[in-house]
């Protein structure tokens, strides 16, 4: 279509944003506009979504909405979503547990800013036997595994492994896995060991979960390195 004819289309939602980001039908025409317009003619959507308190993190729980918060995290700069970004992190821990909310969070800690990463790493630390124990919680952990600092990546590591039976349940999970391997190479000396010897414990129930037998075929294939090289040393 015509960029004039776009715009008209665009100015029918002013006002009716919200509504549209909620219609099965609504939300592709919206989802067609973010990716065509300029972020700055998309600042009535993000206005909307911030005119009730709220209103933000109940969109980003919806079906459709949930994509739509997540296109304009995408689109737009970091300083036109900061209060959408903030409003998302102050319900984090909810969000993070929620089969659609938890897209939006794990967009904030692969392309938010550094404060954004780092806060809601604290989040995971704070909150983490909550969120590994959600049902899609190991995609938050799998994502922050992976985008925040070294020192944040430590922090949530120590915090998963303080909680008894979590490194194997986490192991077992979809996402969880690969935040296990992760933790295990951040992870030395005597919490190294510990958390080797949890998913040693726990090795009967990894090797017969799906995602749980790659973690238990890493610590065989530790193991079997740990052999040859101590026969070697012989």
């Amino acid at each position: 279509a015509p960029p004039e004819r776009r715009e008209a289309v665009l100015r029918e939602f002013h006002g009716r944003a919200v509504k549209g980001m909620r219609d099965p039908h609504a939300n592709h025409v919206l989802q067609k506009l973010i990716a065509l317009m300029a972020p700055g003619s998309l600042q009535f959507m993000v206005d909307e979504l911030l005119e009730r308190e709220g209103l933000a993190t109940a969109v980003a729980r919806h079906r459709y909405g949930g994509r739509i918060v997540q296109q304009l995290l995408k689109k737009c700069s970091v300083s036109q979503v900061s209060a959408l970004a903030e409003a998302l992190m102050q319900e984090s821990v909810a969000l993070a547990g929620h089969s659609f909310g938890n897209y939006s969070v794990q967009h904030l800690l692969q392309n938010g800013t550094e404060e954004q990463q780092h806060r809601l790493a604290q989040t995971i630390t704070r909150n983490a036997e909550t969120i590994c124990r959600s049902r899609v919680g190991d995609g938050i952990v799998a994502a922050a595994m992976e985008h925040v600092s070294s020192e944040d990546k430590l922090s949530i590591a120590r915090a998963v492994l303080l909680q008894p039976g979590l490194l194997v349940e986490l192991a077992q999970g979809r996402h969880g896995h690969s935040a296990v391997l992760r933790m295990m190479q951040v992870l030395d000396g005597k919490e190294s060991l510990q958390a080797h010897m949890s998913l040693a414990m726990g090795i009967a129930t990894l090797r017969v979960s799906r995602y749980g037998r790659i973690v238990a075929k890493y610590l065989e294939e530790k193991a079997l390195h740990a052999a040859v090289g101590q026969q070697q040393s012989v």
